[in-house]
């Protein structure tokens, strides 16, 4: 445990305000540069939140692609919930700081009444010093009342900020859906009647100038989830590496993601397939993506392999499908010309887009952890 807590760097314990070196509240001003410093730990929506791609401006849709689209629902549900945290972390922290506690290097916010919901809400921001694996920690908390003793994480991070460049740096996130219903159902008197999202998201991100632009990398894991919204579907797992090459006149990005879901639309065939797919994507328009499905209602050894291209309207240019058992092809079919997909004729493989097979796997397994168990305990 406390291995995968120095490699996550994430701040496990709730030691958050304590009596020795604190200063606030009618004392000392807060000093403003320090302030500044701690508030760029805290990630932006260009720093974690992904791309997908658009329609360029007038373009008529012919074949609307079914890769973009697909990929586009997954892509903007986890924004959704990014955003949500994000913009009330950034709104408290924003704000003035309750206190500063000089023993611990750390600004606190609240607890303040939760105006959207019920018991209040706080937020810490702590200098771990430097020789962490991030030197920022910080956290959202709830709280039944004013007692500090009593706040619960629902948000960890920590963060690498670039003292010289805004939106550069790496860190990691977590966002503990969990922790949060588990909040309501044993303090809110109406919480079990509440729909609330479920499982745990967490993100490990990076941005850095490279010799070929600015480069953003995301490697998130999603457990569990089930949103507010249909609280009745089966709970979702899903694996996903977004990035972006911004050269300053032209953006790549590419997106993996893995989940299991049904693929069939016939009711006799129900059973979830493995499904993975790629896509790379140039100014958010033009681009390919590749798609295999396994397992579920498909043979022992079969997988079906998808390959689609788009030009900037996103209207479909070339389409190939194909099956295989045990490595021999079963089937195949195509339409359009693979020519139309220029520069996408070659494989994302042999044009060396990064993928989630890239991603080593202590590193997956790190995450998968958090995101199945939350933060582990000192």
């Amino acid at each position: 445990m406390k291995a995968l807590a120095k490699y996550a760097g994430i701040a496990l314990s709730v030691g958050i305000v304590g009596c020795g070196g604190s200063d606030g509240g009618g004392g000392d001003a807060i000093d403003s540069s320090l302030l500044a410093q701690y508030r760029a730990a805290i990630p932006s929506e260009a720093q974690i939140m992904a791309s997908s791609p658009k329609a360029s401006s007038g373009a008529k849709i012919g074949d609307p692609a079914l890769y973009p689209s697909g990929s586009a629902e997954i892509v903007l549900g986890i924004n959704g919930s990014i955003e949500y945290i994000l913009t009330g972390l950034e709104l408290i922290v924003s704000i003035e700081p309750t206190v500063y506690n000089s023993d611990t290097k750390e600004f606190f916010w609240g607890p303040y009444k939760n105006e959207n919901g019920f018991g209040t809400i706080a937020a810490y921001i702590k200098d771990a010093g430097e020789g962490q694996d991030f030197r920022y920690h910080y956290a959202i908390l709830r709280g039944k009342d004013n007692d500090v003793a009593g706040l619960v994480p629902i948000l960890w991070g920590g963060a690498n900020p670039d003292p010289d460049t805004k939106d550069h740096g790496s860190g990691i996130t977590l966002i503990d859906f969990e922790a949060n219903a588990a909040f309501e159902q044993a303090n809110n008197p109406n919480g079990a009647n509440m729909p609330m999202d479920r499982g745990r998201f967490v993100a490990v991100y990076g941005k850095d100038a490279t010799d070929k632009g600015d480069l953003t990398l995301v490697f998130a894991a999603l457990r569990g989830f089930v949103s507010k919204d249909e609280p009745g579907a089966m709970p979702a797992d899903l694996d996903y590496l977004y990035g972006r090459v911004d050269d300053g006149a032209n953006k790549v990005d590419f997106v993996d993601w893995k989940s299991t879901f049904d693929v069939h639309e016939d009711p006799a065939m129900a059973k979830p397939e493995d499904v993975g797919v790629r896509l790379a994507f140039v100014n958010e328009g033009k681009g390919r993506a590749e798609a295999r499905a396994s397992g579920g209602d498909l043979a022992s050894g079969q997988v079906a392999d998808a390959i689609e291209c788009w030009d900037d309207a996103l209207a479909q240019s070339y389409l190939s499908f194909k099956t295989s058992t045990n490595g021999t092809e079963d089937s195949a079919a195509s339409e359009g010309d693979l020519a139309s997909c220029g520069l996408f004729q070659a494989s994302l493989s042999e044009l060396g887009v990064p993928a989630l097979a890239d991603v080593p796997a202590d590193f997956k397994a790190a995450l998968d952890d958090l995101a199945k168990n939350g933060a582990p305990k000192e």
